[in-house]
């Protein structure tokens, strides 16, 4: 619930800062012209654009065959989905992708994601680490990352999580 409220705090926050904007827009082409003005507006959005350095490759963590660029397995594999955190307007949940070869289980890969409402916040993973035991059928997980919380893109609160447990490992 605290997540929604911040984000339409945000949202109306966002659509007042452009009310502002405009009307400082139309101020300054009044008062010193029109190329200061668009001038002012190329120098919003220059602040306004970000890059974004993150690749999303990045949080996802291959754990078969480090050594191999193709990561081949021969075998048949599988998803099991973890569901790590259910708010009233998102989910927190780890993928894992576990490969099956003669009744064996292996953890190929694993990817934590966010889905849902997430507006003025944002969800990093700092770090992922799942143990399978040799003949077991479940696997253990530690998941630890941070939670921002922020105001027009400036982050006012970082909230760090872990969730560990166990997962079934089946079809």
């Amino acid at each position: 619930m605290l997540e929604l409220i911040w984000g339409i705090f945000n949202g109306v926050l966002l659509i007042y800062l452009f009310v502002i904007c405009f009307k400082s827009v139309k101020l300054i082409k009044e008062k010193i012209g029109f190329l200061a003005s668009l001038i002012f507006v190329l120098g919003l959005l220059s602040f306004m654009s970000k890059s974004n350095d993150k690749n999303l490759a990045d949080k996802n963590i291959d754990f078969l065959n480090q050594t191999n660029p193709k990561k081949a397995f021969n075998g048949n594999s599988f998803f099991h989905e973890v569901l790590l955190e259910d708010n009233l307007t998102s989910k927190i949940g780890l993928s894992i992708l576990v490969g099956e070869k003669r009744a064996e289980l292996t953890i190929l890969n694993a990817n934590c994601y966010r889905t849902g409402f997430i507006s003025g916040t944002n969800w990093d993973v700092e770090h992922v680490d799942i143990d399978k035991q040799k003949d077991k059928n479940y696997c253990s997980y530690l998941v630890r990352g941070k939670m921002d919380w922020k105001i027009l893109g400036i982050t006012i609160f970082s909230e760090h999580k872990t969730f560990r447990g166990n997962a079934l490992l089946r079809k």
